[in-house]
Order: structure tokens, then sequence, then C-alpha cells
């Protein structure tokens, strides 16, 4: 719907009893009070507040207005033409029912204190007391139920595969919410939505802004505790409502891959219009899929259709951005998008999905204030550097590496350890992993040294004792490092350190629970077994060279990964002819990784 703003002053009148009948209001700031002037005086009729919608009782008829509107305070409303009013009603049957069945209501209560005679009432057509579907708005209501039911089922039975599985999203009372009318506005943007179904909670949970990770932490406990409360939630939305609208938090129940393009953080929120004015409402649908950890494959399946499905109903960002949405707004709704971009890319032959992802969080980047280069920023360049990451590999592109390598510094520089310790460390470790890999492409032995700097700082905050997973993933990309600088520098030493990181890491990355990540690390082991035989011109370590990379290509051939297979396969060529090498006691050997 297109709308005109307008402000009014206390006091002063909006519309007259009796005025033609050609717009409806929404109430964006301040109050409204509707009354009618009858022979007893005046008779107010109903007072509204923000986002909700007066005038429209008018609107279904070819009337004039029959009641009064005056501001309570300085007021801001956006004007509705009638013509479009009536247009989005009979076009979205889902914000239809929601105007109407809020009509319904208002009319009731409107009616019943402005006469006590309800039979008068009856024969005016109006219709009002009896059972339910006795008047024109609740068969009309009852009309938009069922259009929307088979408008669902019709979407549903196109993307298929879901076997009617939907998410379930649980939305807490808001904060600053007095009688609950904006958290219901807000499960409304989701009513009977495709894929997902929703609960409104009793509970609340508060975040302060720019919060540390202790605050964070505590935070977390708060929505566990929700969740332990209301079991198969998929996914728990919580926040705040003041003057611009509401500020929003999203956790999912699955766990989080914090190294994942887009993935879910605290330090992220979204900042949602209280007008709730399109597209509003789709874009919180979209953050809301994009939000969503699925634990199965079926689920990521139908994360993704869900997705792009959503993706149609929303202008392309930022050229679509909204110029009436603050800045704040307008980045965090950046940032959403972005994430979403990117959770559904994985999945899409096209590498354009990263491509966008990558501009979006650029433009959410050049949005943000000065005071707000802290951790907000620090991620937004982690989720960008990873993106363009992504995009290197599908495009074999070494310029996007580098330029992933300087989001990820810039991330870095963003955080101070004692405030935001994990966060920290994280950033460190994805650092050293784009080092790595832009080293193995450029072959500059400076990167790895970084790289290694940058994976020590990682495990300053990622301890054995206290984070032995982070601990144990970290020490295996710390050992891929050495493995590579020690073959560069012809170091036995730092080989050894190699193998020792791969022993420790294994100590915790386990075949049965983490299978793929076991594979991974027992062919890095082998690896830096092989070339500490090669330079030690020895033969000792390479039957334990050829036992890891069995194990890996056994895994790989389970799990269908015949890119990784067929490395381990060459990897165990190479064990086989170093050893018949040895075995003739030649002293030329080739070099194995130039095969």
């Amino acid at each position: 719907m297109k709308a005109g703003e307008h402000i009014f002053g206390r006091g002063e009148i909006i519309y007259h009893e009796g005025d033609p009948c050609d717009a409806v209001y929404v109430v964006v700031s301040g109050r409204v009070e509707l009354f009618r002037e009858t022979s007893d005086g005046t008779v107010i009729l109903s007072r509204v507040g923000p986002i909700e919608m007066f005038g429209e009782t008018d609107s279904l008829s070819d009337g004039v207005r029959e009641s009064s509107a005056r501001a309570l305070s300085r007021t801001r409303v956006k004007m509705v033409p009638r013509s479009e009013f009536m247009v989005w009603v009979q076009n979205d049957p889902s914000a239809g029912l929601r105007v109407l069945g809020l009509l319904v209501e208002r009319l009731r209560m409107a009616d019943a204190i402005i006469s006590g005679n309800r039979e008068a009432l009856y024969q005016q057509g109006l219709a009002l007391g009896g059972g339910v579907g006795g008047g024109f708005l609740e068969r009309l209501i009852q009309w938009l139920h069922r259009r929307r039911q088979a408008a669902g089922a019709d979407r549903l039975a196109q993307w298929g595969g879901g076997g009617g599985q939907v998410f379930q999203i649980g939305i807490c009372q808001v904060n600053n919410d007095v009688d609950g009318a904006w958290t219901r506005a807000l499960a409304g943007l989701l009513a009977e939505r495709v894929g997902i179904a929703v609960r409104e909670l009793g509970a609340s949970i508060r975040l302060d802004y720019n919060a540390d990770q202790a605050q964070v932490s505590a935070m977390a406990v708060n929505v566990r505790q929700v969740m332990g409360h209301e079991p198969g939630l998929d996914l728990l939305i919580w926040g705040d409502v003041h003057a611009d609208g509401y500020s929003l938090w999203f956790s999912p129940a699955g766990a989080v891959d914090e190294d994942r393009p887009g993935a879910f953080s605290p330090y992220l929120h979204l900042e949602l219009p209280g007008d709730q004015e399109p597209p509003a409402g789709e874009l919180f649908y979209l953050c809301v899929l994009a939000s969503i950890e699925p634990l199965t494959d079926p689920q990521r399946q139908l994360q993704h259709d869900l997705l792009t499905s959503a993706f149609q109903t929303v202008p392309a960002f930022p050229d679509g951005l909204p110029v009436a949405w603050n800045l704040e707004q307008q980045r965090t709704a950046l940032a959403y998008y972005a994430g979403a971009m990117a959770a559904a890319a994985p999945l899409e032959s096209d590498p354009a999905w990263f491509e966008r992802a990558a501009e979006v969080y650029e433009a959410a980047l050049l949005r943000l204030t000065d005071g707000q280069h802290g951790v907000e920023e620090s991620v937004l360049r982690k989720h960008r550097g990873g993106v363009l990451m992504a995009l290197s590999d599908r495009r074999q592109d070494v310029s996007l590496l580098d330029l992933a390598v300087q989001e990820y510094r810039l991330s870095v520089e963003c955080l101070v350890k004692a405030a935001y310790p994990l966060e920290w460390g994280g950033a460190h470790n994805r650092l050293g992993q784009a080092l790595y890999k832009l080293d193995l492409l450029t072959g500059q032995p400076a990167l790895l040294k970084e790289a290694m700097s940058a994976f020590q700082s990682a495990l300053q905050v990622f301890t054995r004792a206290e984070a032995p997973l982070r601990w144990s993933d970290v020490m295996n990309n710390l050992a891929q490092v050495l493995q590579v600088y020690g073959d560069q520098v012809k170091s036995p030493e730092v080989l050894e350190r190699a193998v020792d990181a791969c022993r420790a890491a294994l100590e915790f990355r386990q075949r049965e629970r983490a299978p793929l990540a076991w594979a991974g690390c027992q062919n890095t082991l082998g690896t830096a077994l092989f070339l500490l035989d090669k330079h030690r011109q020895s033969t000792s370590h390479l039957d334990e060279a050829a036992q890891a990379y069995t194990g890996a290509l056994e895994v790989y051939r389970q799990m269908g990964a015949t890119r990784l297979a067929a490395v381990a396969e060459k990897n165990l060529a190479h064990v086989a002819r170093l050893n018949k090498i040895r075995g003739e006691r030649r002293v030329a050997m080739p070099d194995w990784a130039g095969d």
C-alpha cells in the first residue's frame, strides 16, 4: 500500500463525522480517539495507538464517515487511499484477515457502547450480536480463511518433499508491550505463512544493546530455559518495542556453525518498522527462515525451498529499501537479507548468490555510524569475508580470496579480547584459515607465518579444558599450516609439531561422532608424517601415514565425498611410491606434491 504521512497536533481533528470516506489511517506514533456526537453528548467509541488502523469501518461502504477522529497528542499517521486499501485486502488474504478480524471486534464494542438496544441494531442490518457468520464481515472472514488455506496448500504442493513438515516458531512477549498488542501484531505478520507454525509465548527476554560476552552468555541461558518449557521449537524470536518499531533477535534451537557465512549471531538484531508497511512483513518472514538452523537434511532442503520462494516477495536490496526507513532499520535489514542469501547459496548452482550477498553486506557496512564500529562491524565483516571466500572457491579467483583476508583482518581489529573473547578467538581462527588458503594459491611464506600467529591467538581463548571441540578445530588448522610451512623450509622439527597437533586434535575428533572432521584430520596427519619421512630420508612413519590415509579414504567413500576420496587415493599412491623408492635405496626423490 502506498501511503502519505501526516502529523496532527493535540486535539486536532483528523476527520469529521459526515465527511466523505476516502481513506484509511494507520497510527505511526501518538494516539487517536474515535467519537460521535449524540443528543446526550459526546460518546467515545475507542482509542487507537501505534500500528493500529482506524477509519476502515467506513471504507467497507461507499458512504460517509460515521464517526469523528481527533489526535489525543502529537500524532503521526499514514493515510492510505480507500481504493488502495481495498486492493490490498482483496489481493493479500492474510492482510485482509488481520484487518477484518480487528474490525469485527471493534464494531461489536463500539456499537454496544452507542446503543443497548441490540434488536434495533439487528434491524439496521449490522448483525452484531449472535453467532459467528451471521453478518457480511464474518462471512467475508470465513471466505478469506478458505482462500488463504487453499493458496497455502498450492504452495506446499509446489515445493513438495516437505511431507507436511513445518518449522515451529516461538514469539516471546516483546519488552515494553503493556497490553500485548505489539506482540500480537508481530505474530500476525507470520500468520499462516507457508512452512511455519507460530506460538505466542508469555515469557520475555531482554538483552542490552552493545552487550558484552558475559551478558550474551546470560541471555543464552534464558533462551534455553524458555525453549525447555516449549518443546519442539525450531526458533525463538524476542526483543523490544520502542518509538520507531521493533528490535528483534532470533535464537535457533539447532547448533550454530559460527564459521558458516550468514550464520546467526546474538550481536546482530533486526530493526523492524512499527507501521508494518510492506516489505516489513515479507522481510520478517525471510529473516525467520534464514535464522533457523536445520537439524536434518529434509529440514535443510525445506529451508532452502522456503527461502528461495520468500525472496520473490521481497524487493531486491539495497535498491529496494524503503526510503522512509531510518539508517539502523536499513542496515539491519541489509544484514539479514544478505544472511538469507548466504544461507540459500550453498544449494544453488549459481555462484552469483554469494556475490550478491557480498554486495549487500558491503551496503550494510556503509550504513554504520561512528559509534557502531565494534562487534557489529566485526560480525558483518566476518560474514562478508565468508561469502567472498566461498565465492573464491566456486570461481577459483585469487583476488576474491585476497579480499576475504582483508575483511577478516578488519574483523579482528574491531574486537576487544576482554569484552568479546569468543568472537575475538573465532575471528583469528577464520583469518588463519583464509591466509592458509591464500598461501596455497600464491606461495607466499609470509602468509603462513601470519596464519600461525592467528591460530596461536585463537588458542588463547579456545583452550583444551574449556572448549575442547573448538580447540581441536584450531589445532587441526594449525597442523595444516605447520605441515606446509615445514615442507617449504624443509624443517623436520616444524613437521613434528604438525604431527603432534594432529594427534592432539584427534583426541576429540572421533570417527563415530564427526566422521568428516575425523577424516580431514587423518588426511592432515598422513601428509605431515609423509613429509617428515621425506625430509628425514627415512621410512619410519610411512606405515602410519598409509593407515591415516586409508581411514580417511574409507570415510570419504562412505559419505559420498568423491573429490576428497580422490585426494586420499592420490596421497596413498605417494606413500607407496616413496616406500618403493626407499626400498630400492634411491637417493633422488621426485617432489610428490608436484605430481
